[in-house]
């Protein structure tokens, strides 16, 4: 799948959309075809609902901005191999955010609303604050019954629908739902904050109730929109700007309201390698970690832990390994300098924590087996990986014996 496609605001989205409503009616083959592309034609017409692209909600919010960061600039370094210097990971390029802001949109005769998976509808006209709009079809299909509770202030930080694979896991969470709620924080006044109702479809997670609870909103101020309809006098709203790269911004209101909550970790650095039980495991896993052990590294399980373990064995940490994974989110809370040396399938090696790497001020290093694979973006998405030892440790041996 094309980056260009999946990121898709417009043509992209309504096509999609298209293919679930059409999927739920008989139509013969030749005519689905037809009316495929009349997709948005066919959304005003059953729903009297527009979606805007992110563009078209920046325009219609603008008028009601509190705050904006400006696109950032990160330059990305070249990535190697680390016993191998002719095989390239990564080449050189700019990283290039997107700007974020915070709006306050006062509601004025219930033209104002939230749907179940926590999209927001201005005068029929459905919001893009988030990646984009593709599963806006949920709301409607099948109809939710939900209870109704009124606030004077909403906050609503998400609008996707929450699949489990594409959407929903530890990354999605903090970076852009935590982070977006941090740049919330410091855009209102406290007695604002403090009284508002945050309303989204929830994950369902304990670390989710964590985070939360880190940030200062208690838990009968947390709403699942999925189950209850909230009605309001006026809304808050932020956008996420881009899914792989978040703005500089955030992550710093992230680490300075989260880590202000959490005691500093204490002891010596260690060199840590975080497993992974789920999708994209090491094959061979227990030789890696009869070599790493070698090298004094603390192997983490992969199961579930509080965030303030999770970030006080990232604060401690000197060097991390382990493969790609959601658990690396959590280099956010690193100390600069620290190393992170990320181990990928050769059909998939995106570079978020590259990203997240060059803008903290850690090391980075990647590695995958053999020549990089034909997969795309999403098809090798759940692929397990093999690592050579000899490969890894005369990685480690240029890393680590030479200082």
């Amino acid at each position: 799948m094309s980056l260009t496609l999946f990121f898709s605001q417009s043509t992209g989205g309504y096509a999609h959309l298209g293919k679930h409503l059409l999927k739920r009616v008989r139509v013969p083959d030749k005519l689905r075809q037809f009316l495929l592309p009349k997709t948005p034609w066919l959304l005003h017409r059953l729903f009297r609902i527009r979606l805007l692209d992110s563009k078209q909600t920046d325009s219609l919010l603008g008028p009601h901005r509190l705050a904006v960061h400006p696109a950032n600039v990160v330059r990305l370094p070249e990535v190697v191999d680390l016993a191998l210097p002719e095989k390239v990971y990564y080449t050189p390029k700019p990283a290039v955010t997107l700007p974020v802001s915070v709006w306050r949109y006062d509601a004025h005769d219930f033209k104002c609303k939230q749907l179940p998976y926590g999209s927001i509808l201005i005068q029929q006209q459905a919001l893009c604050l988030d990646i984009n709009t593709d599963d806006f079809y949920r709301n409607f299909l099948p109809p939710a019954t939900r209870n109704t509770r009124h606030t004077t202030t909403l906050i609503a930080p998400w609008s996707h629908y929450l699949d489990g694979a594409m959407w929903g896991g530890y990354y999605d969470f903090v970076l852009l739902v935590a982070g977006k709620l941090c740049r919330v924080k410091e855009s209102l006044p406290e007695s604002v904050f403090s009284e508002a109702l945050v309303s989204y479809p929830l994950f369902e997670t304990a670390y989710e109730r964590e985070y939360l609870a880190l940030l200062g909103i208690d838990g009968d101020r947390i709403v699942d929109s999925r189950k209850t309809r909230v009605t309001f006098d006026k809304c808050i709203l932020a956008n996420v700007g881009h899914w792989f790269y978040p703005n500089s911004a955030d992550i710093a209101a992230l680490r300075k309201n989260v880590l202000a909550r959490i005691p500093p970790a204490t002891g010596p650095r260690t060199r840590v390698y975080i497993s992974r039980s789920g999708r994209r495991r090491i094959l061979n896993e227990p030789e890696v970690i009869a070599l790493l052990r070698q090298y004094d590294f603390e192997i983490i399980d992969d199961k579930p832990r509080p965030v303030a373990e999770q970030i006080a064995i990232y604060q401690r940490a000197e060097f991390i390994v382990g493969p790609h994974g959601a658990s690396f989110t959590n280099i956010l809370w690193c100390q600069p300098g620290t190393h992170l040396f990320e181990l990928f399938s050769p059909t998939y090696f995106p570079d978020f924590f590259r990203y997240l790497a060059e803008l903290l001020g850690l090391r980075y290093s990647a590695y995958f087996h053999g020549p990089a694979g034909t997969g795309g973006w999403a098809e090798g998405l759940e692929d397990d990986m093999y690592v050579s030892v000899g490969e890894l440790e005369r990685c480690l041996e240029k890393l680590l014996l030479a200082k």
